[in-house]
């Protein structure tokens, strides 16, 4: 535990850095009192602690199992019985901590971290107006019985430009489309003004009247479309599960929220490979030779390495290219399987 808490301390400290060196622009360009930079870096530590921990689990387990090489304690255990799984349930039992806590870090105190950090950054340092990031052009609403284009929308006038509704009945079953050259916000509904409306007869032929002015077939309040989207990382899996559950009764399809969701889940996991992870390599070296630094590096190399794997599938999954769980879970399931054959390995050639 001292070890681990060294590098725990050590990887804080880096990330630090990092974002101090990122982040002083800010100080130079908007001058902020000195308190204000602290609280930001203050309030960035839990996210720090969330990315560090698992690499401390991986360093402090390896430099444990590593020193106890070189003073030939791993060789006495071996020789009276003790094997590999044996030697590393301890390191394991600590690896299932980690991802218990960081799993419920993710789901408390990671997204208020992230979400406080902006707004410092933003509203208190940047000076910036805490405003609603929406996108106004080219909106797309769906629902059950209908699909509304909005090629703009004006927030300052409650105006929308060339609106587009196409409605089908629960048989799907085609109604109308509606197509009006604007819609104003007037009275608590919407007037289409320049309408071409398209219905289709009982007989089965269509229709196309043009109408000055009428009650346009979106309920939809303007505060509804300055609704803005609230990134993943500020969210915890109710909050996620929400909204996949509001994209869908929509008609939408929420890959990309499906992916954070299962990844919201598979990535506290990490903890317990690299827990493992530490063990194959330490238990198998000679504390001649160089096999320590050998070791070290060979698994170093498996871990980072887990990073882009990860990273990787991620992002296919965000692109459609492969199911959500498969994305969030694939280098767990790769990872994990390497884990467990080197264990199983160095437990049989002891």
């Amino acid at each position: 535990m001292k070890i681990f808490l060294i590098c725990l301390i050590v990887f804080v400290f880096v990330f630090l850095l990092i974002e101090i060196t990122d982040k002083i622009k800010y100080y130079f360009q908007y001058n902020p009192p000195g308190f204000l930079m602290l609280k930001y870096f203050l309030v960035k530590i839990p996210g720090y602690l969330f990315f560090a921990l698992p690499m401390a689990i991986l360093l402090a387990g390896m430099l444990s199992l590593l020193l106890m090489a070189k003073h030939s304690e791993l060789i006495a255990m071996q020789a009276g019985g003790i094997d590999a799984i044996s030697i590393a349930r301890p390191l394991i039992i600590v690896g299932l901590i980690g991802s218990a806590v960081m799993f419920l870090s993710n789901e408390t105190i990671i997204p208020w971290s992230n979400r406080y950090s902006e707004y410092i950054q933003n509203i208190e340092i940047a000076g910036k107006r805490e405003t609603t990031f929406v996108r106004f052009d080219q909106i797309w609403l769906k629902s059950a019985d209908s699909i509304t284009h909005i090629r703009k929308y004006d927030r300052h006038n409650l105006t929308l430009e060339r609106v587009s509704v196409i409605r089908w009945d629960s048989h799907f079953n085609f109604i109308d489309r509606v197509v009006a050259d604007k819609a104003k916000w007037w009275n608590n509904q919407w007037i289409f003004y320049g309408v071409n409306r398209t219905v289709k007869t009982p007989d089965g032929n269509f229709v196309v009247d043009t109408i000055p002015s009428m009650k346009g077939p979106l309920n939809k309040r303007p505060s509804e479309f300055e609704k803005g989207e609230t990134p993943t990382k500020e969210m915890n899996l109710t909050q996620l599960g929400e909204l996949i559950d509001k994209l869908d009764s929509e008609g939408q399809t929420p890959t990309r929220y499906l992916v954070d969701w299962h990844d919201k889940i598979a990535f506290p996991l990490v903890c317990l490979i690299m827990a493992a992870l530490s063990v194959p390599f330490a238990v198998r070296v000679g504390p001649r030779g160089g096999g320590v630094a050998i070791g070290l590096a060979g698994s170093l190399v498996i871990a980072f390495s887990y990073w882009i794997v990860h990273t990787m599938f991620i992002a296919l999954g965000h692109g459609g290219y492969i199911p959500p769980m498969v994305a969030a879970w694939a280098a767990n399931a790769l990872f994990g399987l390497a884990a467990g054959i080197l264990l199983l390995n160095a437990c049989t050639s002891i």
